[in-house]
């Protein structure tokens, strides 16, 4: 019977050190941040290829739509035509369906397209400046992940026509 209390004492003692630390709103915590992280990997910046002439050809690229070239450049990163959008990643060519509710681009194509893995929101932001041609437009582009969580911003310029 004396082994028996001594056992339990010790027990008591144990379990009441234990409890002294215990903060079991931080632990909750602690396990929702781990879930968190596990859900929702850290968000990759993307960085889209420039789409050359060569591979507009190359893969079949042509038609009536709007192109976007970040900051003020010419190096293209997506074309958003009627029935696809086109962005390079990694040498290959990825492809959005365009979201026909949205908002319609200056000529064919629309604001907003959906991918596998990303969905891409195009803008115009203003009118052709001052010695801009008129199918040149200021614009953005705005790429999400499948979480929702931005992966590329930029201002630049929405060439459109065909």
């Amino acid at each position: 019977m004396r082994k028996i209390m001594v056992v339990a004492a010790a027990a008591t003692v144990l379990l009441a050190a234990c409890g002294d630390d215990a903060n079991p709103a931080k632990d909750a915590a602690d396990v929702a941040e781990i879930n968190a992280m596990h859900d929702m990997p850290p968000v990759e910046a993307l960085t889209p290829e420039s789409i050359a002439y060569s591979d507009v050809e190359k893969f079949g690229l042509t038609g009536a739509g709007c192109s976007f070239a970040p900051d003020g450049g010419i190096a293209v990163v997506f074309i958003g035509q009627e029935e696809h959008g086109y962005m390079l990643q990694d040498g290959k060519v990825v492809e959005f369906a365009p979201d026909k509710g949205s908002a319609a681009l200056p000529v064919t194509g629309y604001e907003k397209y959906d991918g596998k893995e990303y969905a891409v929101a195009l803008k115009v932001t203003g009118e052709p400046g001052e010695g801009i041609p008129a199918s040149q437009y200021p614009g953005s582009m705005t790429v999400t992940d499948s979480k929702g969580r931005v992966v590329y911003d930029k201002t630049g310029t929405l060439g459109c026509g065909s």
